[in-house]
């Protein structure tokens, strides 16, 4: 058995290596744009593990209420986030193009859709704040959510002016600015976490909301240093014209962002929200099923992360190649970017197989818990190859600004496949967290192959006026 495997490895191997060989320069090049990339994403998300880590010991009751509001959160920010994505294909376009100079105007227009979308997005939080006990969640779900929702929810505003300058340093390719802030703010979001949660180093003891002080004032911290960064640094100064961009020149940016990036707002909140409503739906099912569902999709959102900058430098290459207009490169790096995935989501596959136990373990769930996650994990390696790819697709569309139909094929996937299919596989038949599991794993199936389709569809039809 053991020569067997050894001869199927070795196979592999040189399949992968022909694989290779004929885009060797551009997998290089996607990937070493993308590590700083992926590394920003990961520090992003690594705020939320740490907050699970951290909370999850106060008890199930408490990690179930942590996470409802954190789904929550982020199922309304889809849409504002999905606006602030179009920055930096923007950005990457106007570099493509050889306006360099413009890019700082797309940048502050990015401010001011931040400013403006905070206010649509506290207002809609608020609203769903006060009205919580309509979502139907268990007893301690219902108690204390809302307080904790509260807390972020002012933290939307320095979240998304982070979030303008981030994507703008990434757009211009200069990735290792966003990773470096984002990494600072896991430090500082970390160490706040350890006094504000447990009381240590003179700090008042405030459980499970110390947590969310920790995240207000870690992106408060983020938003300030990118701010900063980029009025100030000199590695950026080309980028920064003479005079700060007049009120017109941003209007102008401000209408190419909002007519590219609401298309991507509703396509990241059909997948999103979808995730959150499935959340809700588990919360229906008593807190227990809460906990395993929250450490489950919490490891997959590290999974997830990667591959996303990976499909996020996908875009920004393609990007320059479509501003450049030149076909040739974009099928180049959609290759890349699809190889990558591919390569690193087969490597999850086999970690949540063989190492389950192992990795959930490490959030200190208690017995009750942790023969529900078991099953989660065999489903979360089963969806990882196709969560990868229909991330690569979505963005390698953004990248040709075919954002359209990248948001037809979330809202098929998530709403009319997911959604219907948890409700009726884990509340109707009862399959519980399981069941709507399944639910959405079939729908990230459907949009992995309707994006892969689309992408190449528009890619051989693909003509520049």
């Amino acid at each position: 058995m053991g020569y067997l495997l050894l001869a199927l490895l070795s196979l592999f191997l040189h399949f992968l290596k022909r694989l290779y060989t004929p885009y060797k320069a551009e997998i290089k090049q996607t990937f070493v744009l993308a590590l700083p990339i992926i590394m920003g994403q990961l520090g992003i998300v690594l705020m939320g593990v740490a907050d699970t880590l951290m909370v999850g010991h106060l008890g199930k009751d408490v990690l179930a209420a942590a996470n409802q509001a954190n789904s929550i959160f982020f199922m309304v920010s889809s849409v504002t986030f999905g606006v602030m994505f179009a920055i930096s294909s923007r950005v990457s376009i106007q570099v493509g193009e050889g306006n360099r100079l413009e890019t700082f105007a797309t940048y502050r227009a990015g401010q001011w859709a931040a400013i403006l979308l905070f206010l649509c997005q506290f207002t809609a939080l608020e609203i769903i704040i006060r009205n919580f006990g309509y979502l139907g969640q268990h007893g301690s779900i219902n108690e204390l959510t809302p307080g904790f929702l509260r807390i972020i929810n002012f933290s939307a505003l320095p979240m998304l002016l982070s979030t303008a300058s981030r994507q703008y340093t990434d757009g211009l390719g200069h990735t290792k600015v966003a990773m470096s802030i984002t990494f600072g703010g896991l430090a500082l979001n970390v160490l706040l976490n350890y006094g504000l949660i447990y009381g240590n180093m003179g700090l008042p003891a405030m459980g499970m909301y110390g947590a969310a002080w920790a995240t207000l004032i870690a992106r408060v911290g983020m938003a300030l240093a990118g701010i900063w960064y980029i009025r100030y640094s000199g590695f950026l100064a080309i980028y920064r014209p003479p005079a700060m961009p007049a009120w017109p020149e941003i209007k102008v940016q401000l209408s190419a962002l909002w007519k590219l990036g609401l298309p991507v707002g509703l396509q990241t909140f059909a997948e999103w929200a979808c995730f959150s409503i499935s959340g809700l739906m588990v919360g229906w099912l008593g807190t227990a099923q809460v906990a395993a569902h929250a450490v489950a999709l919490n490891v997959a959102s590290v999974a997830y992360m990667v591959v996303s900058g990976m499909a996020v430098a996908g875009s920004i290459l393609t990007g320059n190649a479509f501003g450049e207009k030149n076909k040739e490169a974009i099928r180049k790096v959609a290759y890349a970017t699809f190889f990558i995935i591919v390569i690193f989501q087969l490597f999850n596959v086999a970690l949540f197989m063989l190492f389950n136990r192992q990795i959930a373990s490490l959030y200190g769930v208690d017995a009750e818990v942790m023969p529900i996650i078991l099953p989660l994990f065999f489903l979360a390696a089963v969806f990882q190859l196709a969560d990868g790819v229909q991330a690569g697709a979505m963005n390698l569309l953004r990248g040709i600004t075919d954002v359209r139909w990248a948001s037809i094929i979330s809202v098929l996937s998530y709403w009319v496949v997911s959604l219907p299919a948890s409700y009726f596989l884990g509340i109707m038949l009862d399959g519980k967290v399981f069941g709507v599991w399944t639910g959405f794993t079939l729908g990230l199936f459907v949009a992995a192959a309707f994006g892969v389709w689309r992408f190449y569809h528009k890619l051989k039809s693909l003509t520049w006026e």
